[in-house]
Order: structure tokens, then C-alpha cells, then sequence
């Protein structure tokens, strides 16, 4: 005799999730250099939370992989999150982590990552590394 089903019916969160946010700038990358950069988001699960590492991949050069940043969040709530890099935002050392309390955060912490100087230069560097292929 089969049993009845015992689970419950599950709500699904429809807040935007990191790993898509993540994504969307993934394809903007990529129509910013014309498909010649692409970007790979590596999702793994570290001390209890998820983590999402984002990858600026340089394909014409041997799929060369900068990692410019991770996020890491519970996997019960997006936020508050951690992002962590090593570069400086607005001219102090960003001491491997800042938090995101929401969307709105998280997005001012990535304009900030993207737009930096060191990163827009080895960006540049990849793309025109890339195009001489």
C-alpha cells in the first residue's frame, strides 16, 4: 500500500536573487565588450551559507578566469549579504568584506566593484589581450 504524499505546498520567495542579479550583469558584460568577455557565476556552500563567486572569462585567451568578487548569503534569506573582494572603494581599502542589507545596497556595492579603476584596467587589459588573438 503506497503512502500519501506528506509534504506541504512550498511558497516560493519572489524577491530578485543575488545569483540573478549576478547574472544580468554577467550579459551586460558580455554586450559591453561585444561577446568577447563572457563572466561565469561558481555557486558553492561554504560554512552553512551560499556563495557565489563571479569569474570575468577571457575565452581567446585560454578561458583565462579573474574572479573580481564573491557574495555569500544564509540560504534561507538573501539578506543582509557579504561581498567580499580585494580592491579599494572610494579610496579606502575595502577589507575584504562590506555588507548588503538589501537590492538596493547590494547593486550600489557592484556599481562600486565594476567601476573601480584597477578593475576597469585589467578589464580593458583581457579585452584587448583577447581582440589581438
Amino acid at each position: 500500500m503506497e503512502t500519501q504524499n506528506l509534504w506541504p505546498d512550498f511558497v516560493i520567495d519572489k524577491t530578485k536573487s543575488p545569483k540573478a542579479i549576478l547574472k544580468e550583469q554577467a550579459g551586460y558584460l558580455m554586450v559591453k565588450t561585444n561577446n568577447v568577455l563572457s563572466a561565469e557565476i561558481e555557486t558553492t556552500q561554504e560554512f552553512g551559507q551560499i556563495v557565489h563567486h563571479f569569474y570575468v572569462v577571457a575565452p581567446a585567451i585560454n578561458n583565462y578566469r579573474y574572479k573580481l568578487f564573491s557574495v555569500s548569503h544564509k540560504i534561507v534569506e538573501y539578506y543582509p549579504l557579504t561581498v567580499m573582494t580585494d580592491i579599494e572603494l572610494d579610496d579606502e581599502p575595502f577589507e575584504n568584506h562590506k555588507v548588503a542589507r538589501d537590492e538596493k545596497e547590494l547593486i550600489s556595492l557592484l556599481s562600486g566593484i565594476f567601476n573601480n579603476s584597477e578593475n576597469t584596467r585589467i578589464i580593458s587589459s583581457l579585452l584587448s589581450q583577447s581582440l589581438a588573438e
